[in-house]
């Protein structure tokens, strides 16, 4: 005998005899007939090839075989209902493993409070957070290293899809209590003779700031440089200067220095790199619209 000569009906209508010690009662519990439920057993017994139950004053008693198969079909069921319950967990994107690459200012705050609400909602998705440079973060999503990364800059990389999220305008962040903490939009006259806290020379944030500045005529005092932006907000809190960052750095120092809108608009985009020829996970697409959903908020 092998496993083609058993059908799985058969070993339903087995399994709901010795559950229900009745054939009218297994019937039920399989929603057939009696007569059905009495040839599926007959076939039974002969694909495996020896009796299963003896009549006994019109009832079916189970043989002491039928005690040992029994205990190899309980077992069988157990597995066939874990996997009924992953393909649940999978689907619901409350079961599987994630890992995420950002750059180092992106994986400081922001990634960090959008995995702390996905994982309220997917409480069984195991997930891992690298903080990388922007090349590196696109690197290990083309090796597959990563399944999704997150990153500013365009980067091209031939495994790997860039896809824009949206984009939303720099912020100006200023010390509490400094004088421009009482207006509502920063613009690039008032920071005319400020110490400004900046990114590294050459580094694209730094580029962009200062063409700003440079086509609106105005000169700042320029002293403080910092790679990251999580270490400019805190130069900015402890008094070195303003500055301008990203808007995701500065929704989470809002606690820490005075958030302001800027003007004329400086607009970054948030890209998120995906495997290019490989479908992505319905836990990865969820990661990806809570990520969407926290962008959202800040507009």
């Amino acid at each position: 005998m092998t496993t083609v000569d058993l059908r799985i009906r058969q070993v339903e209508a087995f399994r709901a005899v010795m559950q229900q010690r009745s054939v009218t009662r297994a019937a039920e519990s399989l929603g057939v007939s009696q007569p059905a439920v009495s040839r599926l057993l007959a076939d039974f017994e002969a694909s495996v090839g020896f009796a299963l139950f003896a009549r006994r004053q019109g009832r079916l008693v189970p043989t002491a075989e039928a005690h040992v198969l029994n205990e190899e079909v309980e077992r069988a069921f157990i597995g066939l209902e874990r996997v009924a319950q992953a393909a649940g967990q999978i689907r619901e994107r409350r079961r599987g493993a994630l890992r995420i690459a950002g750059t180092f200012d992106l994986a400081a705050d922001f990634l960090p409070r959008v995995i702390a609400l996905f994982a309220r909602e997917h409480d069984g998705v195991d997930v891992s957070l690298l903080a990388l440079e922007p090349a590196a973060v696109v690197e290990h999503v083309g090796a597959q290293r990563c399944d999704l990364g997150f990153v500013v800059p365009l980067i091209a990389h031939p495994q790997v899809r860039l896809e824009a999220l949206g984009q939303w305008p720099m912020r100006c962040i200023v010390p509490r209590g400094h004088r421009l903490a009482r207006k509502r939009i920063v613009t690039a006259a008032d920071c005319a003779g400020e110490a400004f806290v900046s990114f590294l020379k050459l580094s694209e944030p730094r580029t962009k700031i200062d063409r700003i500045f440079a086509d609106s005529g105005v000169t700042r005092q320029m002293g403080v440089e910092a790679a990251l932006a999580q270490s400019i907000v805190a130069l900015v809190e402890a008094g070195a200067g303003i500055a301008l960052v990203d808007p995701l750095s500065a929704a989470g120092a809002a606690a820490r220095v005075v958030v302001k809108r800027f003007s004329p608009v400086l607009p970054e985009t948030v890209h998120v790199a995906r495997l290019a020829e490989q479908s992505q996970s319905m836990v990865a697409d969820a990661f990806v619209r809570h990520v969407v959903t926290v962008l959202g908020h800040l507009r």
